[in-house]
């Protein structure tokens, strides 16, 4: 393993989360209300060294970049790429999206994720920060959940074997609770989100050792 490898991910300082170590999948789980697509952008702010592979399933892709940037962050084609789930896209080679028929579509996901994963390190780039934003429509449009429970399991054991970070948002409010816990199965840590009456927003960490214990105040 290289000292690049080695290396842990980092968020920016208004995040409560402290470095996760290269290979871990976070899953978080909060309302998009809440604010939950915004703060997996914000764990998904990336370095000028590292890349970035999206899944967008409820967003065109072009809505995904306005949303990673709106988050602060730069989209850079040369070592960013998304994979646009929408049956109405097209492919956009000038931003770097490729398309896939439908969110019920796992082989396709799985087969354009592989393929710009491989991509990404033929360009260099070792670390990749990946984000399927979010599992609710994959949900809606799979019969059942041991599929899509495989396909996170292929996904999260890609991101763990090349040493990257993935960010996975599910609304548990749209879906039964056994379908969240299986769901939660491949990834080492739930990141959960809440938001008080008062407004402020709240998250706390579990299944990682070394992360700031209880409910931590985030700004998003």
């Amino acid at each position: 393993m290289s000292q690049a490898d080695q290396q842990t991910y980092e968020f920016d300082d208004g995040i409560p989360i402290d470095p996760v170590p290269p290979g871990t999948n976070l899953l978080v789980t909060g309302s998009p209300l809440h604010g939950s697509r915004d703060l997996a952008m914000r764990l998904l702010g990336c370095s000028e060294s590292e890349g970035l592979l999206l899944l967008s399933t409820d967003l065109r892709g072009v809505e995904s970049i306005e949303n990673f940037e709106a988050s602060g962050c730069r989209y850079d084609t040369s070592r960013m790429a998304i994979v646009d789930c929408m049956q109405t896209s097209n492919d956009d080679e000038t931003r770097n999206i490729h398309t896939v028929a439908a969110p019920s579509d796992l082989t396709g996901i799985g087969i354009v994720f592989s393929s710009l994963y491989e991509d990404l390190y033929g360009a260099g780039i070792d670390r990749v920060r990946t984000g399927l934003c979010t599992l609710d429509p994959l949900v809606m449009y799979t019969d059942k959940v041991q599929p899509l429970y495989r396909f996170l399991h292929t996904v999260t054991g890609r991101i763990r074997t090349a040493n990257g970070l993935g960010v996975s948002v599910i609304d548990p409010a749209a879906q039964e609770g056994t379908t969240v816990q299986t769901l939660s199965q491949p990834f080492d840590a739930r990141v959960e989100l809440r938001k008080h009456d008062d407004g402020q927003r709240q998250l706390r960490v579990r299944g990682l050792d070394d992360q700031p214990s209880g409910w931590q105040d985030v700004d998003l």
